[in-house]
């Protein structure tokens, strides 16, 4: 039985490659490679699997086999108790902790300010201007995520947490986040020195609106409130350093992930008239004012929503750490050596998914995938814990303006992709114009 499968020799290089180009190399490996490939890790080599098999293995395995991928080179970035960092015990808890608000009925608790947030940022738009979808989807879900997360509804109050919000997401350079030896202050002019400065300001707005929601006597129904009455099952509150860490995930890495999600939605939808139209009429089928669970329960809407997702994943790779031994499609790995998946590959299969590059909302309305098939948010016991709540703000976001909004294509020209930060989105703007 083989160790090691093929792969890139030249970390380096395809790391480079990577990103300026994160889906072509990721492909283009998996074309030369194979569905399994020695990859770049933060150890030396990470092993990929793009088979769906190979994923049923690492989902479905005792999840103490494996440690968070990167937990000690990006803690000093990310905070040592973020849930993403965590592993076996300790990891369970929190996200036991975490997951309720995101779901079910405190989930729903927020669609009206989903609709909201949609309504009053697309009524900005100028007809004759193309209009920056991404950077209106960034503005609607960082507004959504502030007032669930934090409770912020006065737009005075999210402004300045949005201005710190967005300095911080600006200056989470990959290049630290990867190698250690670019985290240096150089007399406080460097891309590391920047970061910490700009985190010390975030932790400083949040630990203000802590202390404000500890001394205030009124119930409050937002994340943060919840988090505050929250119990490890030993009895034990989340520490001020838990709290503050888990605000920051959640809002820097929440909302970057939807808006671009989103973004790519638009793209797609306004480049497949037929989908569009299909879209448009399902929408306005619903009677007025718009109602979020019903808008929740549009098929074809779900079905354009999880195609955007599948064309375009903004984390097309994830990673863990084994802690044990593991047979992955015929190679025998040893503890420590990084393992993942490139989620990119498995949706891009064509026996999966006929004409794979093209989008086509229709083929989840033709056949159900299994999670080891479809996987747009990960899997197994670090599946996102936002998973539901970022579908249910794409459906809503969607629903508002293109039942209220005909838009059409800027130009004709292709959008690319890049990496931001820990994830890949559009590069430049997905432009439309007011018809």
């Amino acid at each position: 039985m083989n160790r090691l499968p093929p792969g890139p020799r030249n970390n380096l290089l395809v790391s480079l490659k990577y990103l300026r180009e994160p889906y072509a190399t990721l492909l283009e490996t998996g074309r030369r490679y194979g569905d399994t490939f020695a990859w770049p890790g933060f150890a030396g080599k990470m092993v990929v699997t793009g088979h769906p098999e190979g994923v049923r293995t690492l989902f479905t395995a005792d999840p103490d086999t494996f440690l968070a991928l990167g937990a000690e080179m990006l803690a000093p970035i990310l905070g040592e108790s973020n849930l993403i960092l965590l592993s076996g015990e300790r990891h369970r808890a929190m996200r036991k902790l975490q997951l309720p608000p995101f779901h079910g009925a405190r989930m729903r608790a927020y669609g009206q300010l989903m609709l909201d947030a949609a309504r009053e940022h697309a009524a900005r738009w100028t007809r004759g201007r193309p209009i920056p979808v991404h950077r209106t989807m960034q503005e609607i879900s960082l507004q959504v995520i502030l007032e669930a997360v934090l409770g912020l509804r006065e737009p005075a109050e999210r402004e300045s947490f949005k201005t710190t919000v967005l300095e911080v997401i600006a200056a989470l350079k990959p290049s630290f986040m990867f190698i250690k030896a670019l985290r240096r202050p150089l007399l406080g002019l460097s891309a590391w020195a920047r970061f910490q400065r700009k985190r010390e300001e975030i932790t400083a707005l949040f630990a203000d609106v802590l202390r404000a929601r500890r001394a205030s006597p009124e119930p409050h129904e937002d994340i943060l409130s919840l988090l505050l009455s929250a119990r490890y099952d030993d009895g034990h509150a989340l520490t001020d350093d838990e709290l503050l860490t888990q605000m920051l995930n959640l809002i820097v890495a929440g909302h970057e992930t939807t808006a671009s999600s989103l973004a790519w939605a638009f793209h797609f939808i306004h480049r497949e008239p037929a989908v569009k139209a299909r879209l448009v009429e399902e929408l306005r089928g619903l009677p007025e004012p718009l109602e979020p669970e019903a808008v929740s329960r549009l098929p074809y809407l779900e079905a354009v929503c999880s195609e955007a997702l599948r064309l375009n994943p903004v984390a097309p790779i994830i990673g863990r750490t084994l802690r044990e031994g593991l047979t992955l499609q015929g190679y025998e790995l040893p503890p420590g050596m990084d393992v993942g998946i490139s989620i990119l590959q498995v949706h891009r299969r064509p026996e999966l998914y006929p004409e794979p590059e093209r989008f086509r909302p229709e083929r989840f309305l033709e056949r159900g995938y299994s999670p080891f098939e479809y996987l747009p948010f990960g899997g197994g016991a670090r599946r996102c814990i936002g998973a539901a709540f970022a579908l249910y703000e794409m459906k809503l976001v969607l629903a508002a303006i293109l039942r209220t909004y005909d838009l059409l294509p800027a130009s004709d020209a292709p959008v690319g992709v890049s990496v931001r930060n820990t994830t890949v989105g559009p590069r430049g703007e997905v432009g439309l114009l007011l018809a």
